[in-house]
């Protein structure tokens, strides 16, 4: 075989490394993500958090109360198939504004709105569901880079408001990862003792496209929290220590206007299997969808 002479192979692996075919690939240009809103502006989303057909839910109340509840299981789960058909029934609108108490802060609310004219007697009989899910669900503030500015709220309000609003720090370029600092799914009190945990959290930015001369950021989301252990009934329950595994999984893909600073489209799936003081296996579509 006839060997190649050591200028000529110089020169072909120079090329292809100026090419990218060897060592690192070639990267698109570092960008910023960032809220771009005008003063005295909204910007509307209509979002989806609902449950989907595959979802199943069985409460085992007597695991967890024992002889302290005069509630059947059956009680308890048909409350929460109602709860689940009332919140189906219940549009959601989320927007976004300049804070009027914070200087460069974007204030979020959420607002629930019934999807049919409600009648003074089905309110009178559902005030309690009418209070867990109508009007403001939440409230609260990221800064425009996206860093979350309301530390105050709920655990599950910083979820929403990270999941859905939280961009990522400083410059990325395609192929960059980085994690939402916000969200802690999974929130056991002191009745659990936890035997094995797994977590991972991880936003890539797929790749900047230009789509008619605007640039959009592709996101992949990849999320996963896992915990088994025991869980034990404060309630004088029969079973003491509880076999109890819990497992949240989210994924979703989103385009970001790079240039205007706003969702173009947000899709994703989020999944809870719960095995132990209740079986549940729960699918629900997440979206954002402007107004």
């Amino acid at each position: 075989m006839k060997k190649i002479p050591i200028k000529a192979l110089s020169a072909i692996i120079i090329s292809l490394l100026s090419l990218g075919f060897i060592g690192e690939t070639n990267r698109s240009e570092a960008v910023e993500l960032r809220w771009k809103l005008k003063e005295g502006d909204t910007l509307t989303y209509e979002t989806s958090m609902v449950e989907m057909d595959s979802s199943t839910f069985n409460f085992n109340i007597d695991e967890i109360f024992g002889n302290a509840s005069d509630s059947s299981d059956s009680e308890a789960n048909e409350f929460f198939e109602k709860f689940k058909n009332f919140y189906t029934n219940t549009n959601i609108i989320t927007r976004l504004t300049h804070s009027q108490h914070f200087e460069d802060v974007l204030a979020i609310e959420m607002l629930a709105i019934p999807k049919k004219k409600v009648t003074e007697k089905e309110e009178e009989k559902d005030q309690f569901m009418n209070a867990m899910l109508r009007g403001t669900m939440l409230r609260g503030s990221v800064h425009p880079s996206g860093e979350l500015h309301s530390f105050w709220v709920q655990s599950k309000q910083k979820n929403l408001i990270s999941i859905f609003f939280e961009l990522p720090p400083g410059k990325v370029s395609a192929g960059d990862s980085w994690s939402l600092n916000n969200v802690n799914l999974i929130g056991n009190d002191q009745n659990f003792v936890c035997e094995e945990a797994n977590k991972s959290n991880q936003v890539r930015l797929r790749e900047i496209k230009s789509v008619e001369g605007e640039s959009i950021a592709v996101l992949d989301y990849d999320i996963l929290e896992y915990v088994s252990g025991q869980f034990n009934s404060p309630f004088g329950a029969k079973n003491k220590g509880k076999k109890t595994i819990m497992k949240f999984v989210y994924k979703a893909q989103a385009e970001f206007s790079i240039d205007k600073g706003k969702w173009i489209s947000y899709q994703g799936i989020m999944s809870l299997d719960v095995q132990g003081i209740m079986n549940s296996k729960q699918r629900q579509k997440f979206a954002l969808v402007e107004k």
